[in-house]
């Protein structure tokens, strides 16, 4: 008897009064005929049926438990299903922005197309490290043991000096020539690759 009522009078204050109720036959009937236009919104907005459904149940509960404890006051008949298809298309729009969802969906619009592909980038970084070690190894030993110094063990150039008994100047000027003898090697090496 409660479902006639339900459904043949869309009177708001029949629909508040039967939510209030718990009438579960109530309860399950609009559960049912509001779920299609919320799951359609989800889908069309970049969701799965699954997240329609979470979606949706969450703003079920949400609508349900705002009747009980009268937060929510219907102002004409179809107000009751307009409110959970606002409640649920606010959650919707909140999750769209947030930062899981730009993390696992919006990165990719962002990345420059050359490094779309992270294998290929992580292949050229080894690459590239590769060819620094490999020219690395053909300076002097004077080279790598001021180069060696300055940038794997972070040591000053008056440090480094005192070491190779050099001027600090000496050591600044051979540091300088050693990278540059470097970077040729690597360009070099670059141009023959292209």
């Amino acid at each position: 008897m409660q479902e006639d009522t339900f459904t043949t009078h869309t009177d708001p204050i029949i629909q508040l009064n039967a939510f209030r109720a718990n009438d579960q036959v109530v309860l399950e009937k609009f559960y049912r005929d509001n779920y299609r236009k919320v799951a359609e919104f989800v889908k069309n907005n970049n969701g799965t049926q699954e997240d329609a459904r979470d979606v949706y149940q969450e703003s079920f509960i949400a609508v349900w438990r705002n009747i009980q404890l009268g937060k929510f006051y219907p102002e004409k008949e179809n107000s009751l299903p307009g409110y959970l298809y606002r409640i649920a298309k606010n959650k919707w729009l909140d999750h769209l922005r947030s930062g899981y969802y730009k993390k696992t969906v919006a990165i990719k619009d962002n990345e420059p197309p050359e490094l779309a592909d992270k294998e290929e980038a992580d292949a050229t970084e080894l690459e590239y490290i590769s060819q620094v070690k490999r020219h690395f190894n053909e300076l002097g030993a004077n080279c790598r043991e001021v180069l060696s110094r300055f940038y794997y063990k972070k040591e000053s150039l008056r440090l480094i000096a005192r070491a190779m008994n050099w001027t600090e100047a000496t050591a600044r000027n051979n540091k300088y020539r050693c990278i540059e003898k470097l970077r040729a090697l690597l360009k070099k090496t670059i141009h023959n690759i292209e």
